[in-house]
């Protein structure tokens, strides 16, 4: 399972990445700097003891010089005692005389042995009161040339331990990485404590993002913040009012073409169902004939009162279909029959298939699933459906409507006998005022609208075109109440409403 970065964590992670590598590089810089004071201060000290006891040097050796001073080995004295003194950590001293050799020392193998680079003659040469020499990692040295004004005698060279400045530092280190590491921690809470002040306000206002399923929702969200993440509140409430508009506004304009849409299909569906009015119309006016002329006929008058009773039944009932089709109404959701709404498609295009001379056969599936649907406006789809078909199929032909339960969904296929959608032109069928019919004979708005009534009740509509033929394909949800289907024979029903 991939683990989603959240704005939260990265946070945590930048500001966790950039405090470690601050704690690191002030930490560096600190025993840096503490490492160069030591030294410095160990280079100090030395120098002023190495100046003091180059004085004391340059005046035995002057008195020696004099033969003021009779008793010898005063230099290797005063050097032993300042070796063997742990204060002074002092290492080593040589004394040098003018030939470089060795006259003093603190190691007595080295005496009259001439050692003394030339690179050290030279600045010692040009002005400078002493050098300083680095030599070991643990220790340093300096010279400092023994004269009197300008009388020169040799050179003192003295070599110091940094061992105590290097177990300073080293307990310095730990008490810094220990620091480091406290800085390191609370810092990283610090930014923790941060991180979920400033997410909290963000992970709501997602939380309310993700709740938005329509442009409607009413979002909770406090917008009296004063800082960026109140603009960004503020800002999605006023973009949820402009999508809310925008979606009544779109709402209307759908209304509007279905209803257009549906006031075309009406005037195309009144010259058949003229026929179907007139027909019952003229059995009334016979049967009331045939009663005036024998109106003593009480057996007579009572058949053709029942006659007359059918046929005003049968025009009521073609006014009430097409007046209901025709009623502007709001979509409203209800469990319905599909196997129903086709059958009222089909009595209102009855006139037109008989008229054209062509076959139409219901394959309905028995205990077919109730759907969440609108029964006028799938009404007004099937329809449309069957008036685009009627129009397509030549006479003689067949026209098929099947419903069944497949995969969980409830689908209804619509299959003429006509010449088929051209392959160039199927993908733009569903486009608004798209037509292929002459102008006095289509709106272009048929399957657009049909679309859009499919989709508002969550379901989808396909074309499958040959030559042979075109199939629609509608697909709705099952609600998911709805269950234990007994799947039973595809056509099981099968109706003939052709000749």
């Amino acid at each position: 399972m991939q683990i989603r970065p959240t704005l939260e964590s990265k946070f945590i992670m930048l500001a966790s990445v950039l405090i470690l590598l601050g704690s690191i590089v002030v930490n560096h810089w600190v025993i840096s700097t503490y490492r160069n004071q030591l030294i410095s201060e160990a280079e100090i000290r030395a120098l002023l003891l190495a100046q003091s006891t180059a004085i004391s040097f340059t005046n035995i050796l002057l008195y020696e010089e004099l033969d003021l001073v009779t008793e010898g080995g005063l230099l290797d004295n005063y050097i032993r005692d300042l070796v063997a003194d742990t204060l002074s950590r002092v290492q080593e001293m040589t004394v040098y005389d003018l030939d470089n050799r060795v006259i003093a020392t603190n190691d007595y193998q080295r005496y009259f042995q001439r050692n003394s680079p030339e690179q050290t003659d030279t600045e010692l040469a040009v002005g400078n009161d002493h050098l300083i020499r680095h030599i070991e990692h643990n220790s340093f040295e300096i010279l400092i040339p023994l004269h009197i004004s300008t009388r020169p005698f040799g050179t003192l060279v003295m070599q110091f331990s940094l061992q105590a400045e290097r177990s300073k530092l080293s307990a310095f280190k730990n008490r810094m990485f220990l620091l480091t590491i406290g800085i390191a921690i609370t810092g990283i809470l610090i930014a923790f404590l941060v991180a979920r002040t400033l997410a909290k306000p963000i992970k709501h206002l997602a939380t309310e993002m993700r709740k938005v399923q329509e442009p409607r929702y009413t979002p909770k969200l406090d917008s009296k913040r004063r800082d960026e993440i109140g603009d960004l509140e503020r800002g999605f409430v006023d973009m949820l009012g402009r999508l809310k508009s925008a979606a009544d506004e779109k709402e209307r304009q759908q209304q509007a073409l279905i209803q257009a849409e549906k006031l075309a299909s009406v005037g195309t569906l009144a010259s058949g169902l003229a026929h179907e009015i007139n027909n019952p119309l003229a059995g009334i006016r016979n049967c009331l004939r045939r009663i005036m002329a024998r109106p003593q006929d009480l057996e007579q008058t009572q058949k053709y009162a029942q006659l007359m009773d059918s046929a005003w039944l049968r025009i009521e009932k073609v006014v009430r279909g097409l007046l209901d089709f025709a009623k502007k109404k709001e979509l409203v959701l209800q469990r319905t029959d599909l196997n129903q709404i086709v059958k009222a498609a089909c009595v209102l295009v009855d006139y037109r298939v008989k008229n054209q001379k062509i076959m139409l056969k219901l394959q309905l599936a028995q205990d077919l699933p109730a759907i969440d649907g609108d029964p006028q406006h799938l009404e007004q789809v099937f329809v449309n459906l069957l008036l685009n078909a009627l129009d397509a199929t030549p006479e003689r032909g067949t026209i098929i409507v099947k419903t069944k339960f497949q995969h969980d969904k409830v689908i209804a296929e619509l299959s003429d006998t006509g010449k088929g959608i051209p392959t160039d032109i199927q993908r733009k069928i569903f486009d608004p005022f798209f037509t292929t019919k002459p102008v006095s004979k289509g709106t272009g708005l048929g399957l657009s609208v049909t679309k859009a009534i499919v989709e508002e009740h969550q379901g989808s509509i396909d074309v499958l075109s040959s030559p042979d033929g075109t199939t629609f394909r509608l697909c709705f949800p099952r609600p998911a109440t709805v269950s234990n289907y007994s799947r039973k024979a595809s056509e099981a029903t099968i109706t003939d409403l052709g000749d």
